[in-house]
């Protein structure tokens, strides 16, 4: 295969995809990771995708309105794993604040055996929660998206505005040493700042394929979150670079 068509299935793999990482990208087309890496630089050089830590996301990736069925197909047990270390920051009785997203949904669905008090945007995960005879769940109301199933608009930044939360879990498809926590949404700009506002601790749930990417808007510096919650992928120049700028890492197994 020329370089040029492999570049070009390389495209089409992350696109379909959403994100992908050079391990797998590597067994896929039977290549180096040094090939692989050539590639997505290449490839983002020709702005068709993001390179980012470990692997390379689609420009479609880093918007926010993103059919959940497509992210949640992606990296499915790193969503579990961080999920697992997350749930250990909630204790019974916390008024717990969730994005929306599918990692706060992993997290929500260990969050369901506890006596909790959960205030999300996210419908699906408020559906899941009321299955849960410990938990108590809360919509903030408003307008609801067709492509993410949440809440959106002034109606959720008024309910938000009234809550004291203990604990506020944030997602993103983008955070990077330079420019934070980002959004290309500027709805969800200001809802993820209301969260995070409201809440007495801030964590951030994100898997390290997101690395390294930004978007439009930045919610926050990693310095101002308590806690980020990743997979364990990192290398060790890059864990301490990223607590070099003041962020809190817990790295799943």
């Amino acid at each position: 295969m020329l370089p040029v068509e492999r570049r070009e299935h390389i495209l089409a793999y992350v696109e379909e995809k959403g994100c992908a990482n050079i391990e797998e990208m590597a067994l896929k087309f039977d290549v180096s990771q040094m090939t692989i890496r050539r590639d997505i630089r290449t490839l983002e050089q020709e702005d068709k995708l993001r390179v980012t830590y470990g692997g390379a996301v689609s420009k479609s990736f880093l918007m926010e309105d993103i059919p959940y069925e497509k992210k949640n197909a992606v990296n499915i047990e790193e969503k579990k794993s961080i999920a697992y270390e997350a749930h250990k920051l909630v204790k019974e009785g916390q008024i717990v604040l969730l994005d929306a997203g599918t990692s706060t949904m992993a997290l929500a669905k260990l969050l369901m055996r506890m006596k909790v008090t959960i205030i999300t945007t996210d419908l699906k995960i408020a559906l899941q929660l009321s299955d849960s005879s410990t938990a108590k769940v809360y919509t903030t109301g408003g307008n609801v998206s067709a492509i993410t199933k949440a809440h959106t608009d002034v109606t959720a930044l008024s309910f938000l505005d009234s809550i004291n939360a203990d604990i506020a879990f944030l997602a993103t498809n983008s955070w990077s040493l330079e420019h934070g926590v980002t959004t290309a949404s500027t709805d969800h700009y200001y809802i993820r700042r209301k969260m995070l506002a409201r809440a007495n601790r801030k964590v951030l749930l994100a898997d390290s394929s997101k690395y390294g990417a930004s978007s439009m808007k930045t919610i926050c510096p990693l310095d101002e979150l308590d806690v980020i919650v990743t997979d364990n992928k990192f290398s060790d120049e890059n864990v301490q670079a990223i607590k070099e700028v003041g962020g809190n890492l817990i790295m799943a197994s």
